[in-house]
């Protein structure tokens, strides 16, 4: 098992776990389901903080591999802009659905606490659902401490995000 930059190798694994996702009516995270040029692309220009969209910041994305098998994908962002303060954080993070409750989020999330700190970020925000249960003990056994639960509309959609901030 290792955690690398993405790779052509995986793409068609990371493509069947954008499948999994879909199939098991998954919507807490969303695979970039561009075709294979770009998606290379624009992880490799988010990284250099290059054609962003209005609103992104720079990040760097990196897959959990294992047995030939795209695992997970987790995204560390090297800024927070004041939507990502509310919604999103510093670093979002997916499993693939047939690899859930394994352990895997919580070993990518560790690495990405490393790179965050590397990246000179002294402290991180991370956020999910109220109702993502398996996400919020993922941050806490990384460390994180619950700052608050707000309300948030995404898309016509009302929910509450909780907020967690990890010292690094």
């Amino acid at each position: 098992m290792e955690i690398i930059k993405p790779s052509e190798k995986y793409y068609l694994s990371y493509k069947e776990a954008i499948k999994e996702y879909k199939d098991n009516n998954v919507d807490t995270y969303k695979f970039d389901e561009s075709d294979k040029d770009a998606l290379f692309k624009k992880y490799s220009d988010y990284s250099k903080g290059i054609n962003l969209p209005q609103g992104f910041v720079p990040s760097d994305t990196y897959w959990l591999v294992d047995n030939n098998t795209f695992i997970g994908e987790i995204s560390i962002r090297h800024s927070l802009t004041d939507f990502l303060i509310e919604y999103g954080g510093h670093i979002g993070y997916a499993v693939r659905y047939s690899y859930w409750n394994k352990g895997y989020a919580t070993k990518m999330l560790k690495f990405a606490l490393e790179k965050a700190k590397q990246l000179g970020l002294e402290k991180v925000l991370i956020t999910c659902n109220d109702d993502n249960y398996g996400s919020a003990r993922v941050i806490e056994k990384n460390g994180g401490v619950l700052e608050d639960k707000i309300k948030n509309n995404i898309d016509g959609k009302e929910f509450i995000t909780r907020r967690y901030w990890i010292e690094l």
